[in-house]
């Protein structure tokens, strides 16, 4: 069984050219014989002044697209959604098969930023979530065809609580989606050997308003050794891992 994780470079509040992009990536993945596909935190609209506005709902027109996908290839898509779900906006992380929605992720432990008297949305973008975006119940394992994926999203990352879950059932895999300046942090290696299972870590490349994301996705082995990763040079890439190498 093949597994692929992407990278990409998408524009804040382009929704349309993001979905468009990544429907073909995820394609050109089903195509290298990928059963499973993972996308990258806030992908279809990064950050946006107007969550709401740029958010799109689970029934949308753009999840539909990769639920086709999944269905033409008999695959699996972890879409990275800016979502609004009961009129409130979530950075979530949607499983998807060919029959559509198998479950969603809403990240949990929100991003604060600093306080500073300087910042300026639109030069530094619109980073804050805490009091803006709705949030999840907690990091939790998901279901997704043969694998029990466990779920936690950027910021969930930096509470102590949010592995939790993943200590009390190891999943299959932990999936750690991101949308920041890169993903190599000691702290993953160190939990797939604690808990003795693979983890593969997804982020974005290119800009987000002043900030320049590296990229670094990879595929971390449960005894904490990097399967496969992806360029740190803000260039889009597809990596690729064989469960049994995992």
């Amino acid at each position: 069984m093949i597994l692929a994780a992407i990278q990409l470079d998408t524009v804040a509040m382009e929704v349309n050219a993001n979905v468009h992009k990544a429907l073909h990536w995820t394609q050109t993945a089903f195509e290298n014989g990928a059963k499973y596909v993972f996308l990258h935190e806030g992908l279809t609209a990064d950050y946006a002044p107007d969550p709401v506005k740029y958010g799109r709902a689970l029934e949308s027109v753009e999840v539909f697209g990769f639920a086709m996908l999944a269905k033409r290839y008999g695959g699996f898509v972890a879409l990275g959604l800016n979502e609004v779900y009961k009129g409130a906006p979530y950075i979530s992380c949607v499983y998807l098969d060919g029959n559509g929605v198998i479950d969603v992720y809403r990240k949990s432990y929100l991003w604060s930023l600093p306080d500073r008297d300087d910042y300026i949305g639109y030069i530094h973008g619109y980073r804050q979530e805490l009091g803006i975006l709705g949030h999840g119940d907690g990091p939790r394992n998901i279901r997704v065809g043969d694998l029990l994926i466990g779920s936690l999203i950027c910021a969930d990352g930096n509470n102590p609580k949010a592995w939790e879950p993943f200590r009390k059932e190891p999943p299959d895999i932990v999936f750690y989606q991101n949308n920041r300046g890169n993903v190599d942090e000691a702290r993953n290696p160190d939990f797939c050997r604690e808990i003795n299972r693979p983890m593969v870590c997804t982020n974005r490349v290119g800009f987000s308003y002043y900030h320049f994301q590296l990229g670094g996705t990879r595929f971390i082995r449960r005894d904490g050794t990097i399967a496969v990763a992806a360029n740190t040079e803000g260039k889009e890439q597809a990596i690729y891992a064989r469960w049994q190498d995992l």
